[in-house]
């Protein structure tokens, strides 16, 4: 995780609104992708991302200079991405099918086989780390798709760092168990 500018944070405390803008810019991209993630919609990302920095702008008076900031505004990003779920599942599951289908755009220096099978690969992930309980879900796009630390997430999802273990474990285990029963033409490259 990038180092929190301390100063920054204060001043946009203070009501700078240059400040607020920087911190926004700085904190955008990552937000946006643990959105997305917990999501599958770009659309969606944006607007929970939205949600996001105009509930901080609302709360940063509030916020605890004690606490890491980064790890309070993640929580915010997961929980209003479980509350966007919960309300959208059916368009969640509808829009996670045409991104299986469709893929994320691929690096076009790649060979297209390639691409092609990425994409593919991708999908099937995606569509396993929909399926998959929550809390589950939750570590694995944290952990395994956004890098977080298990600290960091334990911070993040208010938990002990034993349970992020756990969840993680178990998330694996189904997403690799999934992919070799559903989609063996992705799992064959482990055995040989």
């Amino acid at each position: 995780m990038v180092p929190e500018n301390r100063q920054l944070i204060e001043r946009a405390r203070q009501g700078d609104p240059d400040a607020f803008d920087l911190l926004v810019q700085e904190y955008a991209p990552r937000v946006h992708a643990v959105a997305y993630q917990m999501t599958g919609s770009a659309e969606d990302a944006r607007d929970i991302a939205q949600e996001v920095f105009l509930r901080l702008y609302r709360a940063l008076d509030r916020y605890d200079p004690e606490r890491s900031f980064a790890t309070w505004l993640y929580r915010v990003t997961v929980n209003l991405a479980i509350d966007f779920r919960r309300r959208n599942a059916r368009h969640w599951l509808e829009t996670s099918e045409e991104r299986s289908e469709t893929g994320n755009p691929g690096d076009p220096a790649q060979q297209p086989d390639l691409q092609v099978e990425r994409r593919e690969l991708e999908g099937a992930v995606f569509r396993l780390v929909s399926e998959l309980p929550a809390k589950q879900r939750q570590v694995f796009v944290l952990r395994d798709l956004q890098g977080f630390s298990t600290e960091e997430i334990a911070r993040i999802l208010q938990c002990k760092a034993s349970t992020i273990r756990v969840h993680l474990a178990r998330a694996r285990r189904r997403i690799k168990a999934a992919l070799v029963a559903r989609y063996p033409e992705f799992a064959r490259g482990e055995n040989g």
